[in-house]
């Protein structure tokens, strides 16, 4: 959209009319980011001269006059729309796996408590005459930590007066991309336990940091020992069989078997060649013998994260369900916001208006009974 289509747009409909026309074209996409010239939207509403005052000729504009021009118009909203738009376009295009792995559940608070159940339920048998025996109910919580994270961007007089629309527009993608990053980074740390203490472990039921995956590995509400590690390398449909096997171990409170069914094959970016053979054969393939054997993790989802590679091993993987697992606790998702001229910053730094960008959350397990860690 140029200057004149602008100021045509303008011109029918007044400032008002006009600004929320550009925002909403500009979050309906129908305006394109990349292109876009702040100095032309700044010539479009009539602004004063954006020409820089001439030593020998008359004044044009004084900075106040300019500052405060900027201030009280629609020109900072509009901008603001823009950076959001660029913001959110490039943390939607920044890869990450993390939103298969959790379950989002909104929060409030900084240390998130999520409460859940424990039912005494099992049927009893009643003696003739004998009143029915009550089921009991006990409460049950874990813990997760959110964090608030952010950065500021700063337009100032001289991107409008020499029109750097571009770098200001590659400064918020660049922390859209990293708020993505951040994200994932995050989440990662929950389901692949990088964290087992302090308030960022992986998991806290009842408060207290405790280890996730383990041979041995303790929950507070159910009685006895669980295995949920399991040392196999990843090689065929026989490394899945064997995780099964563990999973097939695992009871509930009241020590009844449970019912779980892995959905997802996460594993380092080494293996991903590996995790697609085994999750999109239609046949046992690496298993031949009888031949033609039907592959039962068909239909699998295989899931590859660097995260792996580095921060736990080149032949680990992970083999669940990962959403009953872990939930990430949203404050607020990925927001700008906008402050105006008053501020320090307007007079020290000829800042016209600051955009601050940031999300709130934190991720964390509810249980260690839905996700087995592979090949440690």
């Amino acid at each position: 959209m140029n200057r004149d289509s602008m100021k045509a747009l303008y011109e029918s409909g007044g400032e008002k009319r006009f600004a929320i026309a550009m925002i909403n074209n500009i979050n309906e996409g129908k305006i394109p980011v990349e292109g876009f010239s702040l100095k032309a939207l700044w010539q479009a509403m009539d602004e004063p001269s954006l020409k820089q005052d001439s030593l020998l000729g008359a004044r044009k504009i004084g900075e106040a006059d300019f500052s405060e021009a900027m201030a009280s118009s629609a020109f900072p909203k509009i901008t603001g729309a823009l950076i959001n738009k660029k913001v959110q376009e490039s943390y939607d295009l920044e890869y990450g796996i993390g939103d298969q792995l959790v379950t989002v559940v909104p929060s409030s608070v900084k240390d998130e408590t999520i409460v859940g159940f424990g039912a005494d339920n099992q049927m009893k048998e009643v003696i003739e005459g004998v009143d029915y025996e009550e089921g009991s109910i006990t409460e049950k919580y874990h813990k997760i930590k959110n964090t608030k994270k952010g950065r500021i961007i700063s337009l100032t007089e001289e991107m409008v007066r020499f029109d750097q629309t571009g770098q200001m527009l590659m400064r918020a993608g660049q922390i859209g991309e990293s708020a993505k990053s951040d994200r994932e980074k995050t989440i990662m740390n929950a389901v692949l336990e990088l964290t087992s203490s302090g308030l960022l472990a992986a998991w806290r039921p009842a408060g207290t940091a405790t280890e996730l995956y383990s041979d041995t590995s303790n929950d507070p509400y159910t009685s006895g020992t669980l295995d949920n590690l399991l040392s196999t390398a990843l090689a065929d449909e026989t490394s899945l069989a064997a995780a099964l096997a563990l999973v097939a171990q695992f009871t509930d409170e009241q020590g009844l078997p449970m019912r779980v069914r892995p959905k997802i094959l996460l594993t380092a970016l080494s293996l991903a060649s590996i995790a697609a053979k085994i999750c999109y054969s239609g046949q046992g393939v690496l298993i031949q013998s009888p031949a033609g054997t039907k592959n039962i993790f068909n239909g699998t989802k295989a899931l590859d994260s660097t995260f792996i590679d580095q921060q736990v091993s080149t032949t680990g993987w992970f083999y669940g369900d990962f959403k009953k697992q872990f939930v990430y606790t949203e404050v607020w998702p990925l927001s700008t916001f906008q402050q105006g001229r008053d501020s320090e910053q307007a007079f020290n730094a000829d800042v016209v208006a600051r955009y601050k960008v940031s999300y709130f959350g934190g991720c964390g397990a509810v249980s260690n009974r839905y996700v087995i860690q592979g090949n440690t």
